[in-house]
């Protein structure tokens, strides 16, 4: 959005005193969501918005090739412009989007880390308007969703407007802004609106799908989203252009939103069901053992590792397209050069790069010391990165009792630190690894168990769980099934821990008294968080599902004596794991299976009929469009002209500077090398050598030229055409402060392009052998024949 102060002499629309009113009650309610300063041109009362204000609002990103706004209207579901989703005389069509598309909403700043960024699955558009609706991966649970407007809009209604997109200074804002605004004239399936009180407002490129709401009563309202506007002051447009937006309506569809935005009921139903095993593995022993696993380094448990142990046979499995499973590995002879010859082997799931990701297993024996951590390379391989058979990090593993689980230790997001403990004994040991395949204990005890819980029966149990709905694991959950016992722990500073919950009678009202109890933590929310807890009773038909609410209090969501999903759960040695079925990036579906019986079931939280008919449309992409495409604009003041007394740094004078600045999303940008550092980071310097022996680039610096690019966004990436690149410096100007980027280049003479990573404190050399490309070479300039093609901020 972009907001400009009306100067001497411009024109004034008339207002009757109804407007005027509502314009200033409007602007009384909401003054407390402004930010403390106000940027200049901003409207009166308009600016950037407040930390956790508007959180429906969201950003809209279709590739690299498109940028709009949105609102979200329910846990799993955006609403946005069609247009956003194709070219000029592109259709779109009711299925997955063309282009991967993610959804940031929830994160008012988008530099931030509050709310949640999401891929896009399936988009569904409106057959008569430039309306889409976008379902996302995963429920975004926590964020409250705007209701839709039962309320037609009329001329003169106080409203707010709010977007991503560009102002007038900024190309791609990181801050959500807003403004009050009014209705203009009202059709049937479309209005405009104008700045309120004859504010001095205009929509930009990447408002396209900016809700128009209002905020009149508890909560805000939707009543349209922004699909055109002339841009008048926005950053790339004409200073005089007309100003407002045309908005098209949508207090009208709140049936057809209703129908297309189904969201999962209470109770479950079956995905899949085989009494043959699963992807060619029989299940035909009692032994057999089923875990979760990141095959693919996804960062999604998305297949199944089915192992049984003192046989050497393992298999891993993967769900295809169609909804059958196949074996992506199966072995007689064990996994990685671990043999599981021995009936004690265990195996898990495990981050052992740090990377948030659950793509390591590691296999263990206990009371043999064994321990191996084994990585998936190429195909189907695997090594070990780790092995030994002294135990690990100090735990023996002497025991035939010994537990190990993945842990959330230091509230990362990342399952990277072990917890190894004995139950019956006290002994409990959090491992960190500490080198290449040295792991080191951060917390030890020999027998005094863990944040007061004593760890003294033989039938206590661990798991990790999301107590605070934090996307974490950094919890742990301590059970002693038959005795009633739950204790939650928090990890609190330094080694100590404490209880968050403690229970003798059970938890959420399930009793825990049989010795057969068993506690997962779960997904039911489909929101890629186990933050709720499965309980069940194998043998007796007993499910529970439980959610953490206030304080410390469980409440059941769900409770049945028949089983779940129509797994009758009759037998004592049904067992039951959350996985991620449909690859999505949560657990948010059960794999149910009796070993030894070949039965295996895959239930989940059951969804209404759906009730919508394909569509397939083309939106009318018209030149007052406010989709932003992502090219560099062709004029670009900026305040990082450093002492270069340069005005403009669009794709203009670039050009007089004999490089070519194409696209990007606005996280990168061309600067004057001379820019002042700011808390450490200066700018990124390119180096190109001269074109032709005699053509400068860029501008002059140290004695040579050079092209210079600062870093506003973490996700930033710019594409371009620097000729002659032989080298380019990190923007790091204190220790720890700065970007790593990669920077691609293209041979001019083999078309062959390469990317190298540029740490933030170092330099890298191109060139044709990278370190001949110096004026002083003999054959400069002909020896620099690498272009510079992008640069992209990394981690």
């Amino acid at each position: 959005m972009s907001w400009f102060v009306q100067g001497p002499g411009s024109h004034t629309r008339a207002v009757n005193l109804q407007r005027i009113i509502h314009s200033l009650l409007l602007v009384l309610s909401t003054a407390v969501l402004w930010m403390g300063t106000t940027p200049a041109h901003a409207v009166r009362g308009g600016g950037p918005v407040a930390d956790g204000t508007w959180g429906f609002v969201a950003k809209v990103n279709v590739g690299e090739s498109r940028g709009c706004t949105g609102a979200l209207v329910s846990p799993q579901w955006v609403i946005t412009a069609t247009s956003c989703f194709a070219a000029e005389g592109q259709s779109v069509t009711s299925g997955a989007p063309k282009t991967a598309t993610t959804v940031t909403v929830g994160r008012t700043d988008l530099s931030g880390a509050g709310g949640r960024v999401l891929p896009v699955d399936w988009i569904h558009p409106h057959r008569d308007r430039d309306v889409v609706m976008a379902r996302l991966a995963l429920r975004a649970v926590g964020i409250t969703p705007v209701a839709v407007s039962a309320t037609a809009p009329a001329t003169g209604d106080a409203m707010q407007v709010a977007g991503y997109g560009r102002t007038a200074q900024e190309w791609a804002p990181n801050r959500l802004h807003a403004s009050p605004v009014v209705a203009g004239a009202v059709a049937a399936a479309s209005f405009g609106w104008t700045g309120a009180d004859g504010g001095d407002v205009s929509a930009c490129q990447g408002d396209t799908g900016a809700p128009v709401f209002r905020t009149g009563g508890s909560a805000p309202q939707l009543v349209g989203l922004s699909i055109g506007a002339g841009q008048g002051g926005c950053l790339g447009a004409a200073a005089d252009g007309p100003r407002g937006a045309d908005a098209v309506r949508v207090d009208d569809l709140a049936s057809w939103i209703r129908t297309v935005a189904i969201e999962p009921t209470t109770s479950f139903t079956r995905y899949d069901a085989s009494l043959s095993g699963i992807g060619g593995y029989d299940l035909d022993d009692n032994r057999d053992q089923v875990v979760a696993f990141d095959y693919e380094h996804s960062g999604k448990l998305d297949h199944l590792v089915l192992y049984r142990p003192g046989s050497q046979i393992v298999f891993i499995v993967k769900r295809n397209a169609d909804g059958t499973y196949a074996p992506v590995f199966s072995s007689t002879t064990g996994i990685g050069g671990y043999d599981l010859k021995d009936a004690r082997d265990r195996v898990i799931a495990f981050d052992y790069t740090g990377s948030g990701k659950q793509d390591h297993l590691l296999l263990y024996r206990p009371g043999a010391e064994t321990a191996w951590i084994l990585e998936h390379g190429a195909g189907n391989t695997f090594r070990a990165v780790f092995h030994s058979s002294a135990g690990i990090g100090g735990y023996d593993l002497k025991s035939t009792a010994d537990q190990i689980i993945a842990y959330d230790h230091e509230h990362a997001g990342k399952l990277d630190h072990l917890l190894l403990y004995r139950p019956g004994t006290g002994m409990a040991r959090v491992l960190k690894r500490t080198g290449a395949a040295t792991f080191t204990p951060v917390f030890a005890t020999a027998d005094g168990g863990i944040g007061g819980y004593d760890l003294k029966d033989a039938r206590d149990r661990v798991i990790v769980f999301d107590y605070t709905g934090s996307g974490k694991q950094d919890h742990l959950v301590l059970y002693r099934p038959g005795a009633e016992t739950a204790w939650i722990l928090e990890h609190g500073a330094g080694n100590t821990f404490r209880a968050v919950f403690h229970s003798s009678a059970g938890i959420g009202g399930y009793d825990l008294k049989s010795t057969a109890d068993q506690i997962i933590a779960y997904d039911y929310e489909q929101s890629g968080r186990l933050d709720h807890l499965l309980l069940y009773r194998p043998g007796s038909k007993t499910a529970w599902i439980l959610k953490h609410g206030a304080g410390s209090a469980f409440t059941a969501v769900f409770h049945s004596s028949t089983g779940i999903g129509g797994y009758d759960l009759e037998m004592a040695k049904d067992r039951v794991i959350a996985f991620d079925h449909r690859s999505k990036g949560g657990q948010s579906h059960l794999f149910l299976y009796r070993p030894g019986d070949q039965i295996t079931y895959v239930a989940g939280r059951a969804l209404p009929p759906v009730r919508v008919v394909p569509v397939t449309v083309t939106p009318v992409v018209g030149p007052d469009s406010i989709v932003e495409r992502y090219g560099y604009p062709v004029n670009f003041p900026h305040a990082f002209a450093g002492t270069s007394g340069q005005a403009d740094w669009g794709t203009d004078e670039a050009e007089a500077r004999n490089f070519e600045l194409i696209s990007g999303n606005g996280g990168i940008i061309w600067v004057s090398c001379t820019a002042s550092p700011e808390n450490g980071v200066g700018v990124l310097k390119v180096f190109p050598g001269l074109l032709n022996g005699q053509t400068e680039i860029g501008e002059p610096h140290l004695g040579v030229t050079a092209v210079c690019f600062k870093v506003l966004g973490s996700g930033g990436w710019v594409k371009l055409r620097i000729p002659n690149v032989y080298e380019v410096q990190g923007d790091s100007r204190s220790p720890g402060a700065g970007h790593d980027v990669d920077a691609t280049v293209v041979n001019v003479a083999s078309g062959t392009e390469r990317t190298k990573r540029v740490e933030r404190d170092e330099s890298e050399q191109f060139g044709r052998t990278d370190i001949t490309c110096d004026e002083s070479h003999p054959d400069f300039p002909d020896n620099c024949q690498e272009t510079l093609l992008e640069l992209r901020v990394v981690g």
